[in-house]
């Protein structure tokens, strides 16, 4: 039997980020969402209601907010077993892209093996539970356009990489140089 669902919000640079776990892996965030429809959303997601706790355990916090500061990658567990295995594959790899780096879609697709998957690399992001700590704001399109986000749209989706400091703007004189779509996976 696994620990029951529970969720709390911190406080981030970013504003407030609710975060679902279950034992010490966390399962599901927000940003910018309130309390009881963040534990709605979750109900409807893993069919149970979360417990909320009054703030998040010491060390979850702290890798949260660490990644959310760009001083280090979050390594904390995380859960994507509701997940399809192609959609946990997209998401691991997106997870090793660094603090003001994009890639695109394309890119993802040809890291994991999946070549003339870009679309799906797409639809996977879309169902990514844990945005921002799975950072598929960092992943844009071929054209060096930004796409769509799962954690809030577009909008937020910039705003995200304005905060890592990624140049907006120059995202379009990279695809004239296509240095979004070429690059090697790592």
């Amino acid at each position: 039997m696994s620990p029951p669902l529970r969720y709390a919000p911190v406080s981030t640079p970013l504003g407030r980020l609710y975060v679902a776990y279950h034992g010490t892996a966390v399962c599901c965030v927000a940003l910018g969402t309130h309390g009881r429809s963040f534990e709605q959303a979750c109900a409807r997601a893993f069919g149970v209601r979360p417990t909320q706790d009054p703030c998040l355990p010491e060390e979850m916090a702290k890798q949260i907010l660490n990644h959310l500061a760009g001083r280090r990658r979050f390594s904390g567990r995380i859960d994507l077993s509701r997940l399809t295995p192609f959609q946990q594959r997209v998401l691991r790899k997106v997870r090793t892209i660094r603090v003001g780096q994009v890639r695109s879609y394309r890119w993802i697709a040809k890291a994991i093996g999946a070549e003339r998957a870009a679309r799906a690399v797409g639809t996977a992001l879309a169902k990514n539970p844990i945005p921002l700590l799975i950072p598929c704001h960092r992943v844009v399109r071929s054209d060096g356009r930004l796409g769509e986000y799962s954690g809030g749209g577009p909008s937020v989706k910039a705003k995200l990489l304005a905060f890592e400091g990624v140049d907006l703007e120059g995202l379009t004189r990279l695809r004239s140089r296509r240095k979004i779509a070429t690059g090697r996976p790592a």
